[in-house]
């Protein structure tokens, strides 16, 4: 996910000057820039993607905290408290604090405390998704299956599709219908308790389930590239290295390319684009022999590459990504100088 603490260096913020701008003030123990942002965000999609970097920042510190003491009435400081306290469960889920019998309570008084954000939050703008969206992403840290509404039966007829946060994510699409980040999310809490099929299994048979329905200019349609890389990720952890590019020339991922780099890639609005789906993009485009199409997307890129997929590259170590990248990008570009230029549709 694009809310995943940023390493190396990277800038979470994207091409996005007025966000940058937040995550500086934020980090330098101020909120009013942040504020500021966010009252100027003329759009769910660009609501949604803002808080949800802003919040990533944030939890580092107790910004958020300082601004809702002061102006307790705000909207947007419930949001963002919002956004916070589920980050700060979902880091501590991350480093398994469920093992440990002290940390396990600590986590379950995080997520109390995250669950009553997104409560308060959604009672003062029923309209906005984003508590939704937390609440809907605390699901992938209820490994003990306390709480009735991540457990929820599929859709009628979807037998490949596990119990889950079904719910949540009705709610959220009521709102904003086919929310990018809510779809990762809900991949995301399928995949925590996966069963047996796996956790690849799990997010292939979403993705496609997802696409089968999802608008054709969606940034939905990059799903299937997500499970490919999840697969890739496996296959490589256990030693199938010398596999992995056939993955990507399999005739279900050329075909999951070319949807998400026509429907998607063609028709993107560069202002809400997300730089993770862009370096998906390019990532399976350059593994599936698409040149030229990748050289587009590195061109799109810029600057702003990120971690993953790069760091699940068999070349090279995780904290090496960069050279993946780097290596992809110039092969791309001198097989193709002419699609370099950039492409903004």
């Amino acid at each position: 996910m694009e809310g995943s603490s940023p390493a190396g260096g990277v800038n979470p913020a994207g091409r996005d000057k007025d966000l940058y701008a937040a995550v500086q003030d934020i980090r330098a123990g101020y909120w009013m820039q942040m504020r500021q942002v966010l009252a100027r965000t003329g759009s769910w999609p660009q609501w949604t993607s803002r808080t949800q970097v802003l919040g990533v920042v944030a939890a580092q510190a107790n910004v958020v905290e300082l601004w809702l003491k002061e102006e307790p009435e705000s909207l947007a400081a419930r949001v963002m408290y919002a956004r916070v306290a589920t980050e700060r469960v979902l880091q501590a889920h991350r480093r398994d604090w469920a093992r440990d019998y002290r940390k396990a309570q600590d986590l379950d008084k995080l997520m109390v405390r995250a669950r009553d954000a997104c409560e308060q939050a959604s009672d003062g703008n029923p309209d906005d998704a984003v508590p939704w969206i937390c609440r809907l992403a605390l699901a992938e840290a209820d490994s003990a299956g306390r709480y009735s509404e991540h457990h929820l039966t599929p859709p009628p007829h979807e037998y490949l599709l596990p119990a889950g946060p079904w719910g949540l994510l009705s709610e959220v699409h009521r709102r904003d219908p086919f929310n990018r980040e809510a779809w990762h999310r809900m991949s995301q809490a399928l995949q925590a308790r996966p069963g047996p099929a796996g956790r690849q299994a799990v997010a292939t048979d979403f993705a496609r389930w997802t696409v089968s329905f999802a608008p054709p200019d969606s940034p939905l349609l990059l799903l299937p590239l997500y499970a490919r890389v999840q697969e890739h990720r496996e296959r490589r952890d256990h030693g199938g290295a010398v596999m992995l590019n056939l993955l990507w020339t399999r005739e279900d991922s050329t075909r999951a390319i070319t949807q998400a780099f026509e429907g998607w890639f063609r028709k993107r609005d560069p202002d809400t684009t997300s730089q993770l789906d862009l370096n998906y993009l390019a990532y399976a485009l350059a593994r599936g022999g698409f040149a030229a199409w990748a050289a587009e997307v590195f061109a799109a890129i810029g600057d702003f590459a990120t971690p993953a997929p790069w760091m699940y590259d068999a070349r090279y170590p995780e904290d090496q990504w960069r050279k993946a990248f780097e290596e992809d990008r110039v092969a791309c570009r001198r097989s193709h100088p002419r699609q370099t230029g950039g492409h903004h549709p």
